[in-house]
C-alpha cells in the first residue's frame, strides 16, 4: 500500500552517533575503514562534492514533449551507471531541517545495486563495497546534474550529506517500499542496493509511489526482527515525524552498527533478496538462517565466517 506523507515533519540530518559526528562511537566506527574506503571518501569530498551544483547553460533548451525528455534523462542516468531510476515531486517535508530547500520542483532518484556477497559480509570487505558504491553514486549524480545543466536547468547532486532525505524521496519516485528494517526494498534488488538523488527545476514527469506488495509481505514477515542483534526493529508500525511507518530504534541499533563494520544483518537476511537479482546468493544465507532461527544462533556463524572476528568485542566471544 502507499504511505500517507502529507503530515510529514522535516527530519533532522545529524544522528546522535555515527560517522558524521566527532564522538567515540564515530571514531570507533571510522577506525574500521580499510584504506580503499578512506580513498573513496577522499574522492567524494575533494573531487565530486565541489561539482554537485551544476553550471547552467544560459541558452535554455526547448524541451518539447515532457514525457520524451523525462525518458531521455532516465536513459542517460542508466547509461552512466544507475540501475533503477524514478522521478518524484519535490516535497519540502523531506528537506533536512538544518539545510536550505533546493530551488527545485522535481527529484530524480536512482538506485545502485551492491555486490550481494560483499553486502552480506559484516567484515571490512563490506565497508570497501559500501564506500565504492557511495563514491559511484555521487559520481553518477554529478554527471546527471551536469547533463541537466546543459539543457539550461538547475540541478544539484545529493549525496548522503546533502539536503534531502533519500529514502522517502526514492519512495515517492516509485523505486520501492519501506521495509521493516527501515530501508527501502526494491522488487529486483531487495535490500542490497543504495540510493542517490538529483534535484532539478527541469519539469520532468513524476512517477509517484508504487505498491509492489512489499509492505504487505513485511507485515507477515519476522526475519529481520528476529535476527537484529540489538533488537532495534519494531514489529509494529509507529507514527514517526508525522508518518505512520516501520521504525528503527537507533539507540539500540548503533552500538552494533559501530562495532560490526556497519552491521547490515537486517539487510542481508531479508527474504526479498531471494526473489530477484540476488536469488542465488541468498540461497546460501537462507540455509544458515533456517538453522540459526534468530540472532543468538546466527552471531556464532558470522563469527566463524569473519576473519576480523577475533578483534571484535561482539563476535570474539563466539569463537572457539
Amino acid at each position: 500500500m502507499t504511505v500517507d506523507v502529507s503530515k510529514a515533519i522535516p527530519p533532522s540530518r545529524h544522528r546522535r552517533e555515527g560517522p558524521a559526528l566527532d564522538s567515540e562511537g564515530s571514531r570507533e566506527f571510522q577506525r574500521q575503514y580499510p584504506e580503499e574506503a578512506r580513498r573513496y571518501n577522499w574522492m567524494q569530498n575533494q573531487v565530486l562534492w565541489p561539482s554537485r551544483d551544476a553550471a547552467v547553460n544560459p541558452n535554455k533548451a526547448d524541451l518539447g514533449d515532457l514525457n520524451a525528455i523525462t525518458e531521455h534523462i532516465k536513459d542517460f542516468a542508466k547509461e552512466v551507471g544507475a540501475d533503477v531510476v524514478g522521478v518524484a515531486e519535490m516535497d519540502p517535508n523531506f528537506v533536512f531541517k538544518d539545510t536550505e530547500t533546493p530551488p527545485h520542483t522535481r527529484v530524480l532518484a536512482f538506485g545502485l545495486a551492491m555486490k550481494f556477497d560483499m553486502m552480506a559480509d559484516i567484515g571490512q570487505n563490506s565497508q570497501r563495497e559500501v564506500h565504492r558504491v557511495y563514491f559511484k553514486m555521487l559520481d553518477i549524480a554529478v554527471r546527471i546534474s551536469q547533463y541537466i545543466g546543459g539543457f539550461g536547468y538547475s540541478a544539484w547532486a545529493h549525496p548522503n550529506a546533502g539536503e534531502l532525505a533519500h529514502v522517502p524521496m526514492a519512495y515517492l519516485a516509485g523505486l520501492g517500499e519501506l521495509g521493516k528494517h527501515g530501508s527501502l526494498i526494491n522488487p529486483e534488488f531487495g535490500s542490497s542496493w543504495r540510493l542517490a538523488l538529483v534535484s532539478t527545476d527541469m519539469p520532468l514527469v513524476v512517477d509517484g509511489p508504487k505498491d509492489f506488495g512489499i509492505d504487505a509481505m513485511c507485515e507477515r514477515c519476522t526475519v529481520c526482527t528476529r535476527f537484529c542483534p540489538g533488537e532495534a526493529l519494531s514489529p509494529e508500525k509507529q507514527e514517526v515525524n508525522g508518518v505512520f511507518r516501520w521504525h528503527v530504534d537507533t539507540a539500540k541499533c548503533e552500538p552494533y552498527f559501530n562495532r560490526l563494520w556497519g552491521c547490515k544483518i537486517c539487510l542481508m537476511v531479508c527474504p526479498l533478496n531471494g526473489r530477484g537479482a540476488f536469488k542465488a546468493g541468498y540461497k546460501v544465507i537462507a540455509k544458515e538462517l533456517a538453522q540459526a532461527k534468530d540472532y543468538s544462533g546466527y552471531l556464532p556463524v558470522l563469527a566463524r565466517n569473519t576473519p576480523e572476528a577475533a578483534d571484535n568485542l561482539v563476535l570474539s566471544k563466539y569463537l572457539k
